[in-house]
C-alpha cells in the first residue's frame, strides 16, 4: 500500500513538473510573438537645409553610349558561298564586296548566251540588208530582231543574277560576328555576319521641360568619360522628342563621332543653356522614392512629416524644388527607410 502511494505521488509530481514547464514555455513563446510598439522609439536621421543656391545654366546628365549604326550582312538569293573574305575584327566600307556565291554555272551560261547574241546580231543585220534589197521578207527581219533582243535580255538577267550573288557590306565599320564560312549553303535573308559602325555613337539623355525648350537640333554638347579624364568630346543634338514622359522629361539623342570611345561607356553630357539664376534646391538623396514619386520627410521638432513636392531640373547632386518646400526648412537625407508620416526622430547630423 505504501509502495503504491509512493508511485502515485511520483507520477503526480512528474505530471505537475511537465505541466508547469509547458505553461512556462507557452508564456515565453507568446511573449516573443507580442508586437513591440516602436512608434515612440526615435529614429536617428541626418538632415539638410532647403536653401537657394546659384545655378550657372549648365546641365549635366548621365548617359551610356550606344551604337548609332549596326547592320547584318545577308544576301537575297540562295546558293553556296564560294568565297568570304571577312573575319571577326575585319574592317569594311559601305558597298564593299566581301564575298560571293558560286556563280560558275551562271558564268558559263552567260558566255553561251553572249556567243548566241553575236550570231543573232549578224543574222538580224543580214536579214535587214536582204529586206532593204527586196531579197528578204519583213517577217524574217522581225523574227531575227526578236531573237536578238530576247537573248540580250537573258544576258542582262544572268548578269544581274551574278551581281546579286555578291556579298556586300551595307555600312562601314568592323565585323563583330560571322555566322557562316565559304563552302556553306545560304538561303535568302540568312545572316552571314554583323557589322557595327564604331566611329559613330549616340548618347540618349532625358531633359527637364524647363531646359528642353532652350535646346535645338545641331546644338553642341560637351561629353566627358571617366576612362579619359583629361579629354572631352563633342556631341551634337540629332533629335528632340516632341512628347515628354510622365515626369515631364524629354528624350534627347546626340550623335558622337569618335573612334576612342566604345558603346556601353558611361558618360556625362553637359549642356550650356546660357542662363544664371538662384534656385531653391535640396540634395537628391532626400527624395524618399526618387523623382517618379517625389516626396520628402520634413523635420519638424522631434517628428518627421511626409511632404509631397514638385521637382524641377537636376543640378549635380541637388535637385530644384518647384513647390512644396520653403527656404530654411530641414529635410531628412538618411534614415527615410525607417520613417512613416509622424515618426519620432533624433537628428545626428545637419548637412
Amino acid at each position: 500500500m505504501k509502495k503504491t502511494f509512493i508511485v502515485t505521488t511520483l507520477i503526480v509530481a512528474i505530471v505537475g513538473v511537465m505541466t508547469f514547464t509547458l505553461y512556462s514555455n507557452k508564456n515565453k513563446i507568446e511573449a516573443r510573438k507580442k508586437v513591440i510598439d516602436r512608434t515612440l522609439v526615435p529614429v536617428s536621421v541626418s538632415t539638410s537645409q532647403v536653401q537657394f543656391l546659384p545655378y550657372d545654366g549648365k546641365v549635366s546628365l548621365p548617359a551610356t553610349l550606344e551604337l548609332a549604326n549596326e547592320a547584318t550582312i545577308s544576301i537575297g538569293i540562295q546558293g553556296k558561298i564560294q568565297k568570304l573574305g571577312i573575319e571577326i575584327g575585319s574592317r569594311v566600307t559601305k558597298g564593299q564586296i566581301v564575298g560571293a556565291l558560286d556563280s560558275r554555272l551562271k558564268q558559263l551560261n552567260l558566255q553561251a548566251n553572249e556567243l548566241t547574241l553575236s550570231k543573232l546580231e549578224k543574222d538580224f543585220q543580214r536579214n535587214n540588208d536582204l529586206y532593204k534589197g527586196n531579197a528578204g521578207t519583213e517577217l524574217s527581219v522581225t523574227n531575227s530582231k526578236y531573237d536578238f533582243e530576247n537573248t540580250r535580255l537573258q544576258i542582262e538577267q544572268i548578269k544581274q543574277q551574278i551581281a546579286d550573288g555578291n556579298i556586300i557590306a551595307p555600312i562601314s565599320g568592323v565585323v563583330t560576328s560571322r555566322k557562316l564560312v565559304a563552302g556553306e549553303f545560304v538561303s535568302p535573308g540568312t545572316v552571314i555576319a554583323t557589322v557595327v559602325d564604331d566611329n559613330h555613337l549616340k548618347a540618349i539623355v532625358f531633359v527637364n521641360e524647363k531646359d528642353v525648350y532652350k535646346l535645338k537640333p545641331g546644338q553642341a554638347a560637351k561629353i566627358t568619360a571617366d576612362v579619359f579624364p583629361e579629354k572631352s568630346f563633342t556631341g551634337n543634338i540629332k533629335f528632340i522628342s516632341p512628347a515628354g514622359d510622365e515626369n515631364h522629361n524629354y528624350r534627347v539623342e546626340l550623335s558622337v563621332s569618335t573612334n576612342l570611345l566604345k558603346a556601353g561607356t558611361y558618360v556625362l553630357v553637359d549642356f550650356n543653356l546660357g542662363i544664371k539664376a538662384s534656385l531653391l534646391q535640396i540634395p537628391k538623396i532626400a527624395l524618399a522614392e526618387g523623382t517618379k514619386n517625389p516626396f520628402v520627410y520634413v523635420a519638424q521638432g522631434d517628428k518627421a512629416v511626409l511632404r509631397k513636392i514638385t521637382v524641377g531640373r537636376e543640378i549635380g547632386e541637388n535637385i530644384e524644388i518647384i513647390s512644396g518646400l520653403q527656404s530654411g526648412e530641414e529635410v531628412v537625407t538618411s534614415g527615410q527607410i525607417n520613417l512613416t508620416d509622424g515618426s519620432k526622430i533624433t537628428k545626428t547630423t545637419n548637412q
